[in-house]
């Protein structure tokens, strides 16, 4: 058909095409990206130690153990979480009580105080309204009193002398009586001057003041419900915020717990599905192949996120990853090359290229066999890139 070129003719056309000087980049197999592969990879800063794993490019069946770790460390860890977890839930559900308690208790305090401050309302009304006057009127009758019994001894002395003046003889009895007379109207005068004395004393002060002393009170009432509100406000938001800063606690502790675990199932090391095992993975947008060797000696532990192995889905597609010599020029995305892979040549495609060299100073290119998957399945297999300079 036209438009489709047979590998074998793809790999004849390279092969004829008149080269200076080919670029020879070492290479290695290696799952897409976005391929089904399956990496171990612990999520947690877990207490992983490495002891022993099967060689990179072995064939696994599902459920086969891939490696073996000495993770008692790790359970320690996750029992201390445990029984962290437990004591933060105890703390969480105290909390819970407090706050609820506090609730109730704010509540209280501050129907309390309302109600003092509506009984001292109701009794400043009462004085107005019915108090003040009744004191008033008591101060006018003290002198009014005083008043009727002056008048009254006044009468009696008016009537007496009268009386005693008729008399042709004034007996000394009579003289008797009307000097005690005019001494009991003399202290009646004297009532007089003080209860008015009294009164007034009364009005100006004792009356007045009670008025400033229930209007006092009042205000006070007033300002104790505004602080007992705003102090229970206080007091619950307190509570809240300890409750929240326990419950986030909690949170924490058992999305570690849950990592831990995770992490804990993923130390069994056993293949997902048949496939496989490489070492390293996928981190981000590179692979990244971990140094596994160093992993395996005494107190080698896995770190978080460290992809240490892969499984490779059998038929998965591969890619090249290659590393380009110091001397050589950076290629262009889209040329063709030729991989090499056994006793295989495959044509290949550059699809990622960059001048930029990596942490390590080396320049990565990314090449996609135009081959079908399981013509070339052997993920991990070292290849060689020969990139053809056709400069004529």
């Amino acid at each position: 058909m036209k438009g489709i070129i047979s590998t074998a003719a793809l790999v004849g056309l390279l092969s004829m095409s008149g080269a200076l000087a080919d670029t020879i980049a070492p290479g290695i197999l290696l799952p897409k990206r976005d391929s089904k592969s399956i990496s171990f990879s612990p999520r947690g800063a877990s207490a992983i130690f490495l002891e022993s794993i099967i060689p990179q490019g072995s064939k696994v069946k599902k459920g086969d153990s891939v490696a073996i770790a000495d993770f008692r460390a790790l359970d320690s860890s996750i029992a201390d979480y445990e029984r962290a977890i437990n004591s933060k839930r105890l703390e969480v559900a105290k909390l819970k009580h407090a706050l609820e308690q506090q609730k109730a208790i704010s509540t209280l305090r501050v129907d309390k105080t309302k109600l003092a401050l509506a009984r001292s309302q109701e009794d400043l009304q009462d004085f107005e309204t019915k108090r003040k006057a009744r004191m008033l009127a008591e101060e006018e009758e003290r002198v009014n009193k005083a008043l009727r019994a002056m008048s009254y001894k006044e009468e009696e002395l008016n009537q007496l002398t009268k009386m005693y003046k008729d008399d042709q003889v004034a007996e000394e009895t009579e003289e008797i009586i009307l000097k005690r007379l005019k001494n009991e109207l003399s202290e009646k005068e004297f009532e007089v001057q003080g209860a008015k004395l009294t009164s007034e004393l009364s009005k100006l002060r004792k009356i007045h003041r009670l008025s400033e002393d229930f209007s006092t009170v009042v205000k006070e009432k007033q300002l104790d419900v505004t602080a007992v509100e705003k102090q229970a406000d206080f007091d619950l938001e307190q509570k809240k915020i300890a409750l929240t800063e326990a419950e986030v606690s909690l949170r924490r502790l058992q999305d570690k717990y849950n990592e831990l675990k995770e992490d804990r199932e993923m130390a069994a090391f056993k293949a997902p599905e048949d496939g496989v095992l490489l070492y390293g993975g996928y981190v981000g947008e590179r692979w990244v192949a971990i140094p596994v060797a160093e992993k395996l000696r005494p107190g080698g532990q896995l770190q978080a996120f460290d992809k240490f192995a892969t499984i490779v889905p059998p038929n998965s597609d591969l890619i090249v990853q290659a590393t380009l010599p110091d001397s050589a020029a950076t290629p262009k995305v889209g040329e063709m090359v030729i991989i090499k892979v056994m006793n295989m040549q495959i044509p290949g495609e550059i699809t990622e290229a960059t001048s930029i060299p990596g942490a390590d100073g080396k320049r990565r290119i990314i090449v996609t066999p135009k081959a079908p998957a399981e013509q070339i399945f052997a993920p991990g297999l070292p290849v060689q890139i020969t990139i053809k300079d056709i400069q004529s």
